[in-house]
């Protein structure tokens, strides 16, 4: 049998309570800002692979042309 809540235990329960909900409402913010952020660098890093094969395939040309030449 669980004996009734003191006022001070029933206002620390109450508190806890409200920050459960602040805390989950932050970690869903988060976890939000964290998915628009890998879907960014997912972007960044195709940016960068193209960029790369672009200069490779540049440099590759200026040395053809050079052996060639």
């Amino acid at each position: 049998m669980e004996s009734p809540l003191t006022p001070a235990e029933a206002k620390l329960n109450e508190r806890f309570a409200s920050h459960e909900a602040q805390c989950e409402e932050r970690w869903k913010t988060i976890f939000v800002r964290l998915e628009v952020m890998e879907k960014k660098m997912d972007k960044l890093q195709s940016v960068m692979f193209t960029a790369t094969g672009t200069v490779i395939m540049f440099l590759g040309g200026i040395i053809l042309t050079l052996l060639n030449g």
